[in-house]
């Protein structure tokens, strides 16, 4: 059914994209590798060596002082688990967001991966035969420029075949060949597209895509958008959501379930009222009703209504709002928590106090034993009721059935895997993280950095000397955007979000 519903979505963009007087870009998302792995027993090492490399993307930023701000930039000669002479953002990563991007003429097929931590927009081409590759040789369309905005970097000009509206039109982007006496050149050839909030974080100091976007009128506003069909497909939006038609497809999925008998028409359900806290029980049939009523009224809607918006904080750099709460059947156990979303980070991720006070609200869970006391233990049967609150709203997290209710595997969508075979215990998606606070290399782990395992015992002492401003930060990574859509506003430096 994910599979019909994701086809069903892709068809419509089109034909949604002329029917509105704003135009809006729609690309199609896949996660490289497929979906982060869960399996039936949790890999524990490959588990800390992902957390790691989740860990050193956010240590690659220092804050300074810029007027009367605090401003995030980027670490000089690769401090902070960087590479020297490479731009924050390594493309053809496995586990990354990406989507398809024609260039030149005839157009050349080169994969644009996302990334919410930086903002340069740039092609990345190597002698290596791995990612997509995009020579400016083959296009009748480049032009050259004298400018180097970054070392190997130059500023050229070509033609962009964009998505949905079906235009090509001529965009400047930093064009990255290092040289073939560079190991550099050994690594993955893409594209990449900075997402993050702020020129602070630009290293080549280029025009963002959207910023062309807008002043070529090819978009009307300064928007992007996120949504998740699944564990390893999405819509990346640019200039606007593509909430109507997730709406059209989630009333036509419907009808389709119900004229083969996969609704169960007999069977009661719980939903929770999010306005006043409370469950009621109705019939299926009346939900049913209640989801295309508002899919109708929905298609009424500018973008700027129906999401629950909270303002940009902290220092500017990165898409950081402030969580009013967080919610474990239906009891707030923390409030007003800061939290950084990124969607490439594959777990959640709390700070020291903050995972303890959480996992002392769920029964019988505990800390794994060191080396990996980043991670917590539950029962398999009693996967939390998760919440998280934004703009006085409750959205639902990673929730699934509990106990003989669960048809999926051990823990439900909370879970990471169960600890060991027979063990009645699963690992829980929220994880640690030491970042800005962990002393003396407390955690001995490996990562992976440029394609290699290195040491990263001392990786979190480094962001403390860097004044990377990770303490007490959440990471809402790619599990919070499943059933979450979120759009993020350039000019009123918020972000939306909304249920599916």
């Amino acid at each position: 059914m994910r599979a019909r519903l994701f086809g069903t979505l892709l068809g419509l963009t089109a034909s949604l994209a002329n029917a509105i007087s704003s135009p809006v870009l729609h690309f199609t998302l896949a996660r490289r590798g497929g979906a982060f792995p869960t399996d039936n027993v949790a890999n524990l090492t490959y588990l800390a060596e992902e957390l790691a490399a989740a860990e050193a993307r956010f240590n690659q930023t220092r804050r300074e002082i810029k007027g009367n701000k605090v401003v995030r930039k980027p670490k000089e000669k690769g401090v902070g688990g960087g590479s020297f002479g490479l731009l924050m953002g390594e493309v053809g990563q496995q586990g990354r967001w990406y989507g398809k991007l024609g260039i030149g003429d005839p157009a050349q097929g080169v994969e644009l991966d996302l990334d919410m931590l930086t903002s340069d927009f740039f092609v990345f081409t190597t002698t290596s035969s791995k990612g997509s590759k995009y020579d400016d040789l083959w296009s009748q369309s480049f032009l050259k420029s004298n400018e180097h905005p970054y070392a190997n970097c130059k500023l050229p000009t070509d033609l962009v075949h964009l998505p949905t509206i079906n235009t090509s039109l001529p965009l400047s982007f930093a064009y990255c060949r290092p040289s073939k006496s560079y190991l550099h050149t050994l690594l993955a050839s893409g594209s990449m597209l900075g997402l993050a909030p702020s020129d602070s974080l630009s290293q080549t100091r280029t025009p963002s895509l959207l910023k062309q976007l807008v002043e070529k009128n090819v978009v009307h506003q300064s928007i992007w958008s996120l949504l998740l069909i699944n564990g390893q497909e999405g819509v990346f939006s640019v200039g606007g959501t593509g909430a109507e038609a997730v709406e059209t497809v989630m009333r036509q999925t419907k009808e389709q379930m119900d004229k083969f008998g996969e609704l169960e028409k007999n069977k009661k359900v719980v939903v929770e009222l999010e306005m006043n806290k409370e469950a009621v029980v109705e019939e299926p049939k009346l939900l049913e009703k209640r989801a295309v009523d508002a899919g109708l009224a929905a298609k009424d809607d500018t973008w700027r209504q129906g999401w629950k918006w909270s303002k940009v904080q902290g220092a500017e750099g990165w898409w950081q709002i402030l969580m009013q709460g967080v919610w474990v059947d239906g009891t707030k156990v923390l409030k007003n928590q800061p939290v950084v979303i990124d969607l490439n980070t594959p777990f959640i991720l709390a700070p020291p106090l903050a995972v303890k006070a959480f996992y002392s609200s769920i029964s019988g869970s505990r800390p794994l034993p060191p080396p990996h006391n980043n991670f917590y233990m539950f029962p398999c049967l009693n996967p939390p009721m998760l919440h998280f609150e934004f703009g006085g709203w409750n959205f639902p997290a990673m929730q699934g059935g509990k106990g003989a209710d669960y048809l999926g595997g051990p823990g439900g969508k909370f879970s990471l895997g169960k600890v060991q075979e027979g063990s009645g215990y699963c690992v829980g998606a929220v994880v640690e993280t030491r970042m800005g606070v962990e002393k003396g290399g407390q955690r001995m782990m490996g990562k992976r950095a440029r394609g290699k395992r290195v040491g990263v015992g001392n990786m979190a002492r480094e962001g403390l000397a860097a004044g990377n401003g990770m303490r007490d930060v959440w990471v809402l990574g790619e599990g919070f955007f499943r059933g979450v859509g979120a759009v993020f506003d350039f000019e009123e430096m918020r972000v939306g979000l909304r249920t599916y």
